[in-house]
C-alpha cells in the first residue's frame, strides 16, 4: 500500500522553506501558521519593509485554524505539506506533537533547508551557526516579508539543540534527486 507523504518543512526564517514549496508549485499541498497570520493580523512595516503582525492575543487563534486544516488534511487523505519552522526549544518538539495526529497510512518526511546552509564537517560549531546566521540576516532583508533577527537567532540556537524523531524520513533540500523524487511523489500522488 502506498502511503501517503506528510512533509515538515524545516528551518528557521529565511532559510528558504516557503522559496522550496514556490519553486517546486506545491502551494496548494501546503498549510501554514504564518499565512493564517497574516488572514487574521494582517501586515505592519519595520523600517519600510513589510512583516508579518504577530498578535500574541490571536495566537491561540491561529493555531486553532492550523490544527484543524492539518487534522481535515489527513482525515482526508491529502498530501501535506507544513510550511512552519517546525522547530522548539525548552523541552517542546513541535514534531512530536504532530506525529501524535497522524495516521499510520501516512509517511512523514523532513526537509530540512537549513542544513545546506551549514559547513559540512561541523554543521554544529559557532563558527558553521554564526555564518549562517549572516546567510539568513541578508536573505531576511531580501525577502517578502521580514522577522526581526532575534527571533530568528532564537530559532538557530533551536535547531542547534533540536532532535527529529526516529521514524521521521530526513532529506536535505540541497539533496535534488531525492528532493525531486519526494516532491514527484506528492504531485502525482492520486494519479
Amino acid at each position: 500500500m502506498k502511503r501517503i507523504p506528510l512533509i515538515l518543512m524545516l528551518g528557521p526564517q529565511a532559510s528558504g522553506k516557503s522559496s522550496f514549496i514556490k519553486m517546486n508549485d506545491l502551494q496548494n499541498y501546503t498549510i501554514s501558521a504564518d499565512e493564517i497570520r497574516i488572514r487574521l493580523n494582517g501586515i505592519n512595516s519595520n523600517n519600510g519593509h513589510p512583516q508579518i503582525n504577530f498578535v500574541n492575543q490571536t495566537e491561540k487563534i491561529v493555531w486553532q485554524i492550523f490544527n484543524q486544516i492539518l487534522q481535515t488534511r489527513l482525515q482526508n487523505g491529502l498530501p501535506t505539506i507544513v510550511d512552519n519552522t517546525n522547530l522548539g526549544g525548552h523541552g517542546f518538539n513541535p514534531i512530536n506533537d504532530i506525529l501524535k495526529r497522524v495516521p499510520d497510512n501516512y509517511q512523514v518526511y523532513v526537509i530540512d533547508c537549513f542544513k545546506p546552509l551549514l559547513d559540512a564537517n561541523d554543521p554544529l560549531s559557532e563558527e558553521s551557526l554564526t555564518h549562517a546566521l549572516k546567510i539568513l540576516d541578508q536573505r531576511n532583508r531580501d525577502r517578502e516579508y521580514s522577522v526581526n533577527m532575534d527571533i530568528i537567532q532564537r530559532f538557530v540556537d533551536y535547531y542547534a539543540h533540536f532532535e527529529i524523531p526516529n521514524k521521521v524520513k530526513v532529506i536535505s533540500s540541497a539533496d535534488l534527486q531525492k528532493a525531486q523524487d519526494l516532491i514527484d511523489l506528492i504531485l502525482n500522488f492520486n494519479r
